[in-house]
Formats: C-alpha cells, structure tokens, sequence
C-alpha cells in the first residue's frame, strides 16, 4: 500500500548567544512546507526569520513610588467602592429590567448583576418590599434576578425580606433552599436577623437546610458577640430548639428519630448559643433506652460548645 502522505512539514533552527552568562542575543529561522497535493516534496512554503537583540542591562527596578496612606489590605471578594449618593427603589426597579433585556451569558449582565447586589445593600425594608412588589417577576428565560441577589445582598433589611417571602410560599421549594444555605455566609449577622428567622423553626415540617442555615447564622452572629446567650433573640432560638429535645431526646418512631437528630444536629451547628441546653444533651447522650443514633447525635451536638461548660462533667463517663 501507498504510505500516507505527510501534508506539513515544519522546521524550527535557533542560534544563541550568550556572555556573562546572560543571552546576548537570539536569532531563529522557521520554515514551513505544505504539500496537500504535490509529489517529491514540492508544494507552498513559508519562511520565518526573528532576531533578539540584548541593549542594555538595569541594575535597578524604576517605578512609581506610592504613597502609603493610599495602601490597605482588604478581601477582594464583592469589593466595590462605596457611593455617596442615595439608591432609590426606583432606579433598582430599572437596573432589575435591564437584567431582564441582557444576555444572560455576556460581561453586560454579571456587571448589572454586581451593581444590583450592591445596591439593594442601601435600601430600607420598606423600599425592599416595595420593590418586591415591583420586580417579583420572571424574565423570558424563566429567571428572576432579584430572587438571585438577594441572598448576596447579606443586609438585614434583606433578610427579613427573604424571611417574608419564604413565609409567604410566593417562591419555589429550589429558591427557598438557596436563600436558607446563603444564611449560612452572612459576614455580619445581627440579633434582628435571629429575630426575624426564629419562628420559622417553628413552621409544621420545617426543612433540614432550615435548621441549618439558621442556626450556622446563629453560630456566626455568637462567635462574634460576647455573652449571645443573654439576646432575647438567641434565647428564643434555643428554647425552640430545646423544646423538640423534650428533657431527654425520647422517641417513638422512625419519623421521630430523623427529626430528633436534625435538630440535635442544628443544636451543634449552633455552636456557643447552645451552651444553656447542656445539661438536656447530657441526659438525652446517657439515657440508656435512647437508640445509639440519637445518643451519638447528642454527644456530638457538644462539638462547638466551648470547654467553660465542663462537657467532661456533663458527658456520662464509663458507658
């Protein structure tokens, strides 16, 4: 059979010349042969000649000196300087449309959409909901660009807003999970965002990302608030949650069991807020007639719980 036909052929030679171990200098020749349907090597050809040439050397780096008071170290994560003039709902209602007209794939929309996040930042509860009533709609992709903000946004006028809507049923089972996991990141929680989210633990078949996402909020808000136990918002929380416990973790079925080791998993989520239900945990891990699962559960519910609590006088010892 014929041998098959090489269609490129290409060929790359390079002269250098180095002194004092630096290169002087650099000159390369390519060539390159093209035959798709020639014989005996003929065909169309490039040639490409390029010469570096060493001038000089400096000894020194220039550049512009900077003043250090225009230096600081910040995160660069949503980072956007600050404007000084007021947002208004109205011109959030207007940047919600334009969303809606872009193209969802384009550097258009993920800049409208970082403006929109940072904007919402500045508006009151009031105007929030009114914009809500304005802007709950969905473009003809099926997307709503406010439902997707304002999990970013991480005010407290945007919590309670999502607080409400997620009351209200207004949204998919799918956008309600997402606004409970973005608890979760809030940089900065408050006591009126644990305020405003306690009595959705109370709601018949609250979900797991609910226990979760409110108390991983709780657990953040406490580590960087001193004595949270004292917040009648955090007390709340925590009689909810020690409510389910009732005294000793007992149950009677196997929907009883999940749900009793949710929210003993949700007790630990809640870190240093759960300090005042130790005593309730101890007992719950102790009661010999408590399946392994919610006994284990209730000892690690202890995993965030900080060591002034005696855990090692409040746990059972030799079981």
């Amino acid at each position: 059979s014929q041998t098959e036909q090489q269609i490129l052929s290409s060929q790359l030679e390079c002269v250098q010349t180095v002194k004092d171990r630096v290169l002087a200098e650099a000159k390369c020749t390519e060539s390159n042969l093209v035959t798709p349907f020639s014989w005996k090597g003929s065909g169309a050809k490039t040639q490409t000649r390029s010469s570096l040439k060493l001038f000089q050397v400096e000894t020194e780096t220039l550049y512009k000196k900077a003043d250090s008071e225009d230096l600081y170290v910040t995160s660069m994560l949503y980072e956007r300087e600050q404007t000084e003039r007021e947002v208004t709902g109205g011109e959030v209602t207007e940047l919600v449309w334009k969303l809606c007209l872009a193209h969802s794939a384009s550097f258009e929309t993920a800049d409208l959409f970082m403006t929109l996040v940072f904007e919402l930042r500045h508006l009151s509860l009031e105007a929030l909901k009114v914009l809500w009533q304005r802007s709950s709609f969905k473009c003809r992709d099926n997307w709503q660009p406010l439902i997707d903000a304002l999990p970013s946004c991480a005010t407290e006028a945007c919590v309670v807003l999502m607080k409400e809507i997620i009351a209200s049923g207004e949204v998919e089972e799918d956008k309600v999970e997402y606004f409970f996991w973005s608890f979760s990141f809030i940089p900065k929680p408050t006591s009126g965002m644990v305020e405003s989210l306690a009595p959705l633990l109370k709601s018949p078949g609250a979900s797991q990302s609910c226990f979760l996402g409110v108390t991983a909020l709780l657990h953040r808000f406490c580590s960087a608030y001193n004595s949270c136990g004292d917040v009648p918002a955090v007390q709340s929380v925590m009689r909810t949650l020690g409510k389910f416990l009732g005294g000793n973790c007992t149950v009677q079925d196997s929907e009883g069991l999940s749900q009793m080791q949710l929210v003993l998993k949700a007790i630990g989520n809640a870190g240093l807020a759960a300090a005042s239900l130790a005593p309730v945990l101890s007992l719950c891990a102790s009661l010999k007639s408590n399946p392994i699962e919610i006994r284990l559960a209730a000892i690690q519910a202890f995993r965030r719980i900080p060591c002034s609590v005696r855990v090692s006088d409040l746990l059972p010892a030799g079981d």
